[in-house]
Parts: structure tokens; C-alpha cells; sequence
């Protein structure tokens, strides 16, 4: 498959590109979502709460946290599962609240296609960060 530089490569690039994701997603949808509650108040309840709550989710300074003061350790890739969930959550809320299409445009698509393919190589990182079992 790699040779085991290039698999350490691999990985620290996926990491790297994960973390830079989660980031972005805390800052978009987490802040978005707050100064939309901000802007509009907080009815109804689709009006920015699951976009701030996803971002919350996705953000590695909960998981830092989390990590630090309870001492629960949640891995990167569960973390973005959750705020993936989160968000759908969200867009399912707004179709049965709003009676408004569950994809909103291209955009939302994109954001979901990246989402998705941000959670996968996180994963595919943990998966290939763990020891091998010596088979």
C-alpha cells in the first residue's frame, strides 16, 4: 500500500485538513447560527439553534474540553458525526416546521458533500492511527 513515511504523511495531511474542517464549520454554522439568533430571535426553533449547536459539536475545543474537565475522551471523527446529525436535525425541522425544501440550494449540498468527506477522512485517520495487532 505505503511505505510508512508516506503513510505518516497521509495521515498527519488528513488530520490536518479534519481539524482545519471542524474549525470551519464551528465558525460558520456556530457563529452564523448564534448571531442569526441574534438578529431574529430565538423563534422559531429551527431559526439558527441546530446550525449553533452543530458548530458547537464540530468545534475541537469541545472535544479538548470534554477531554480536560469531565475526562471524556471523544474522538475527532465522532465529534463531526454528531454535529453532522446535528445539522440534518436541523434541516429536517426546518422541512416540517417551515415547510421549506430540505436542500436549500447548491450551497447546502456542497456544505453536506464536504461535511461528509471531512468526517470520512477523519475516520479513515483514526482507523489507520491505531496500532496493528501484529497478524
Amino acid at each position: 500500500m505505503f511505505s510508512g513515511g508516506r503513510t505518516v504523511y497521509v495521515q498527519k495531511t488528513l488530520a490536518v485538513i479534519g481539524w482545519l474542517a471542524a474549525w470551519g464549520w464551528a465558525l460558520i454554522a456556530g457563529v452564523g447560527g448564534f448571531l442569526l439568533l441574534v438578529h431574529q430571535g430565538p423563534l422559531p426553533i429551527t431559526n439558527g439553534w441546530f446550525a449553533m449547536f452543530s458548530g458547537i459539536a464540530a468545534c475541537p475545543l469541545t472535544g479538548r474540553l470534554l477531554k480536560r474537565y469531565p475526562r471524556v475522551v471523544v474522538p475527532g471523527y465522532v465529534q463531526f458525526a454528531v454535529a453532522l446529525l446535528i445539522f440534518i436535525a436541523g434541516r429536517v425541522a426546518v422541512v416540517l416546521v417551515l415547510h421549506r425544501p430540505f436542500l436549500a440550494g447548491r450551497l447546502m449540498g456542497a456544505a453536506i458533500v464536504v461535511a461528509t468527506v471531512a468526517l470520512c477522512s477523519l475516520a479513515f485517520s483514526q482507523l489507520h492511527a491505531r496500532p496493528s495487532t501484529g497478524h
